[in-house]
């Protein structure tokens, strides 16, 4: 049986449940050395009540180690 405790409540509706699924993106963020593209994969939750796309915990630095990667590489 499901734990309701692990349940996450969409923040925009306040209605629906989110749901968390790894998801594929890609960003080009600038630097000095000019634009990197950078890919990664991350958590997204959406909403099934409104469609409301989040990320998930832990997003920003995900972001970020993908960058200082991409970044390393022009070294």
């Amino acid at each position: 049986m499901a734990d309701d405790s692990d349940t996450i409540i969409c923040d925009f509706c306040k209605k629906g449940k989110v749901a968390l699924k790894l998801e594929e993106m890609t960003f080009r963020q600038s630097s000095d050395r000019g634009y990197l593209h950078c890919r990664v994969e991350i958590s997204v939750g959406t909403c099934d009540a409104c469609g409301c796309k989040s990320l998930g915990p832990g997003s920003e630095e995900i972001f970020d180690a993908a960058f200082q990667k991409e970044y390393d590489k022009l070294r």
